[in-house]
């Protein structure tokens, strides 16, 4: 076999590799972390409330109120989740897309919002209602959003 066909080989090897890691680690639990991390407060239920400038955690189905405005942000749903599993070495560090749903009960408005973790498949953040909603981050498990809200 000459050293083409053998490199080509290899390459393919490699990826089928990867790609079964990367399987099998989405079925193994997280390893543990060292050292807590502090996180802002999650918001539990609707009468939550964040201020304009303010980071908040919103779990699944979770909605919380911006406290100087007449709207509200809902975290809907994970609609996909394509992040590299924590200790696998993947090609890319994948990304992942969330549901919002935003309100704005006084006027009857509300819109749906796809916000992505990277930015590459999608936004980053949604203007709404005179706010502004960018996605910090998403939990690994996809069951915890981190949002901060600002004026547009």
């Amino acid at each position: 076999m000459d050293l083409k066909k053998l490199l080509v080989v290899l390459c393919a090897l490699v990826g089928l590799a990867c790609g079964a890691g990367s399987s099998a680690a989405r079925e193994q639990p997280a390893p543990p972390q060292s050292a807590p991390v502090q996180r802002p407060q999650p918001a539990h239920d609707a009468h939550n409330s964040v201020e304009l400038g303010e980071t908040v955690v919103l779990k699944t189905g979770d909605t919380t109120e911006v406290a100087s405005k007449d709207v509200s942000i809902r975290f809907a749903r994970l609609m996909s989740d394509s992040r590299c599993a924590a200790g696998m070495v993947c090609v890319w560090e994948g990304e992942a897309v969330v549901e919002l749903t935003l309100a704005e009960p006084g006027r009857g408005e509300r819109t749906t919002a796809a916000l992505a973790s990277t930015g590459r498949g999608g936004r980053q953040s949604v203007e709404f209602a005179a706010c502004r909603v960018d996605l910090v981050a998403v939990s690994s498990g996809g069951d915890q959003v981190t949002l901060r809200v600002s004026k547009a």
